[in-house]
């Protein structure tokens, strides 16, 4: 125990002795510890932003659409589109969704008086509103009866009224989509960024009938998906399977064949989005990793100097009685406690970056407790692994020849 306390001590001194070349060897290991901590603590972040944002759609939504599969970096549409008739299908004898919205979906251009803005037109029907919980702040929704009759009305979002309406009321006003004048009706809640990073408010709302007749142009034209929502929670397996039937019998599908369509509930969804931004996580601590073994590259180079520089000390202390264990524990509790120390500032600096961000951008990042473990623990690796080698040369130095060293 004593030796190994007179061996820490040496260590200590070594470094002490060469304050500013320690501090700039430890540099590497500190922005490291701090990237793998930030990257980690951001993909947590996301991940929660994402799943609190398809909570807020509720927890019994269903999306129903046409079948794809992803080939060549695009989805590819395999089955039927989904029509009116699978609509009215749906409305008409569905027992577990009592809601239902058909949902067209086109990027335009909105047109105002005070400007313009490139964003994505929605055509829904009246209970798209309440399945995915959007409020109004301004105005109304438009009704069931806008809807049927295909009227020239919209509700926007805040993106849109700063753009188009800056300082204004927007309702009662017009604003043009592909040429074709729309009413605003409403103005939504502000509802910020969504999980993704997207704008929630940047977003424009009307009759599905009016888009399909007077931007498409075309009243037979299949929908992107349509909207549901269950009866609740605990019937959203009854809705799923419920929809499966009613669309295979509206497809005319036999009974051995698979479904060319797809249902996706909120849970589902959930998951989807977890194991994305999971492996974007894990994919950016990774990158961020690099850094540390760059460090530690760093911690080798020095720890090689050191051992050059303190030669005679080595063949003295080997002269003397010392073993070459003792040399090995010396050198290696040296790049250790520097690796370590790296660890402890990286770690601060990270809870600080988090900090930093959050306050400049708003966006939430949660200190994750394993991202410390992770990076505080990689560098104590790093500087067993990269302090191995020299620790090693100096330890099989042969004391006559160390001696001589000038």
């Amino acid at each position: 125990m004593k030796q190994t306390l007179k061996i820490l001590k040496v260590a200590f001194q070594a470094i002490n002795k060469n304050r500013t070349r320690s501090i700039l060897t430890m540099l590497g290991i500190i922005i490291g510890v701090a990237a793998v901590i930030m990257t980690i603590s951001a993909g947590e972040g996301a991940t929660m932003q994402v799943q609190n944002q398809i909570s807020g759609l509720g927890t019994n939504l269903l999306m129903i659409q046409t079948k794809s599969e992803h080939k060549a970096g695009i989805n590819v549409r395999m089955g039927k589109p989904i029509y009116k008739k699978d609509f009215e299908i749906l409305q008409k004898n569905a027992i577990y969704m009592p809601n239902l919205s058909p949902l067209l979906a086109i990027g335009a251009q909105a047109i105002g008086p005070d400007g313009y803005k490139s964003t994505m037109v929605y055509g829904v029907s009246y209970d798209y509103f309440y399945i995915t919980s959007r409020e109004i702040q301004l105005g109304s929704f438009f009704s069931d009866e806008d809807v049927k009759t295909a009227r020239k009305f919209c509700v926007i979002g805040q993106t849109i009224r700063e753009e188009l309406f800056p300082g204004q009321d927007p309702i009662g006003k017009q604003i043009r989509i592909d040429k074709v004048p729309f009413t605003v009706v409403g103005l939504l809640k502000e509802e910020g960024s969504g999980g993704m990073g997207q704008d929630m408010d940047d977003i424009v709302l009307a009759p599905y009938t009016t888009i399909q007749n007077r931007i498409f142009g075309n009243r037979k034209r299949g929908y992107n998906m349509i909207l549901a929502s269950a009866l609740s929670e605990d019937h959203i397996v009854d809705a799923k399977i419920e929809a499966t039937e009613l669309l295979r019998e509206s497809h005319k599908i036999k009974a051995n064949d698979e479904d060319d369509f797809e249902i996706m509930t909120q849970i589902e969804l959930q998951e989807i989005t977890s194991n994305i931004t999971g492996i974007l996580t894990l994919l950016l601590g990774a990158i961020a990793s690099i850094s540390l073994i760059v460090g530690g590259i760093g911690i080798m180079n020095i720890m090689l100097v050191s051992v050059t520089e303190r030669t005679r000390e080595i063949g003295t202390r080997l002269a003397i009685g010392a073993r070459e264990s003792d040399i090995l524990t010396q050198f290696l509790i040296e790049a250790v406690v520097l690796s370590l120390a790296g660890g402890v500032l990286g770690v601060v600096l990270g809870v600080i970056g988090n900090q930093i961000i959050y306050k400049a951008t708003n966006f939430y990042i949660p200190t994750a407790a394993y991202s410390i473990l992770i990076g505080f623990g990689f560098a104590t690796l790093v500087g067993i692994v990269f302090g191995y080698f020299p620790a090693r040369k100096a330890a099989k130095l042969n004391p006559i020849d160390a001696l001589r060293y000038e």
